[in-house]
């Protein structure tokens, strides 16, 4: 199974932790003045992650919805700091975000329905692969939806209707899961010439990479990364951050800043009788915060396997976080006393 640091040990996820915490404090500020979102309203989110996003490694976009290239600005070489700033403003913006070894497009419209068809196409071709019986049933076995796609990329308690960004984000994955059947798909769908599938596969080679930058620092993996607006669960007290694309099918992780309640130390299999302080993501009104990193295992396309890896993650030895200077801008970001 995927460990820990590989999908939170990197500066992409580290500012987008970071940002989380600053909208923590607007969430535990309107939770103290019974405002708090409803678990399935948006706008569980702040002055930094307002409209939520979807990071995509770049190579795995053919082109946006009007059928044009994707069009970027190369920053060359570029070190941690700048990075995590360009991903601050990126969050700005609506739509993806997408990420190359020298630089990113940001705000792009992706086509929906071209990543739709191409994830619902090759798990229905690989379901009919394993398929031994000549005879068909009643039922049509072979069809693979969407939505089937996106309930096996989703914890149980994100219920359908499904929204666009959790759609297309849990489609957009089938690329690194399947990047062979993705590129036929993406080279007979777009009629591509010999030059192209040789650009074609160069890019998604580099999308199954990893971001590092000159020093070794590791920029962002290989996955997909989606920051949404909705809190989903009584005890999360943001928006979920979800992480799409590594291992099988049906695998995929999920950041949360919850609540440290009785059950939840249970569900860690810590055996305190509660958190430690140096657990804690922020202490507020009698609220005590952590933050939860959940590893969900494979599954088969419409189903969701039960079995859950629950990871308590330390804000310092995991991400080094510097937790007192977001606490004291986000207080006076939000006219918290």
């Amino acid at each position: 199974m995927v460990k820990k640091k590989d999908l939170i040990g990197n500066e992409l996820m580290k500012e987008i932790i970071s940002i989380r915490i600053d909208t923590l404090w607007k969430m535990l500020g309107l939770k103290k003045e019974g405002r708090i979102p409803k678990i399935d309203e948006e706008g569980a989110t702040g002055a930094l992650d307002n409209k939520g996003s979807i990071f995509v490694p770049g190579g795995l976009i053919c082109e946006d919805v009007d059928e044009n290239p994707i069009a970027y600005d190369s920053y060359g070489e570029i070190g941690p700091e700048e990075f995590r700033r360009n991903i601050r403003s990126a969050m700005q913006y609506d739509n993806a975000t997408l990420l190359y070894p020298d630089g990113m497009a940001v705000g792009v419209n992706l086509d929906n329905g071209f990543l739709s068809k191409a994830a619902r196409q090759i798990f229905t071709y690989k379901k009919a692969a394993m398929k031994r019986k000549k005879k068909f049933g009643e039922k049509l076995p072979l069809e693979v939806s969407s939505g089937d796609i996106t309930r096996s990329h989703c914890p149980n308690y994100i219920k359908e209707p499904y929204g666009a960004r959790t759609r297309l984000s849990s489609c957009i994955s089938v690329g690194l899961i399947e990047p062979a059947m993705y590129y036929a798909y993406c080279k007979t769908e777009l009629k591509f010439d010999a030059e192209q599938k040789k650009e074609l596969s160069k890019r998604l080679n580099e999308a199954q990479e990893p971001i590092i930058c000159k020093d070794g620092t590791l920029l962002s993996a290989p996955y997909l990364v989606v920051c949404h607006d909705t809190r989903y669960r009584k005890d999360i007290l943001t928006g979920i951050t979800r992480i799409l694309g590594f291992g099988k099918f049906g695998e995929f992780a999920t950041f949360t800043l919850e609540e440290a309640t009785k059950s939840l130390l249970q569900e860690t299999k810590i055996k305190k009788k509660e958190f430690s302080s140096g657990k804690l993501f922020a202490e507020y009104d009698g609220v005590k915060v952590v933050g939860i990193l959940r590893i969900y295992s494979s599954t088969t396309p419409g189903k969701r396997a039960p079995q859950t890896t629950t990871i308590l993650i330390s804000p310092s030895k995991d991400l080094g976080i510097n937790l007192e200077q977001i606490e004291e801008e986000a207080r006076k970001r939000y006219h918290i006393k």
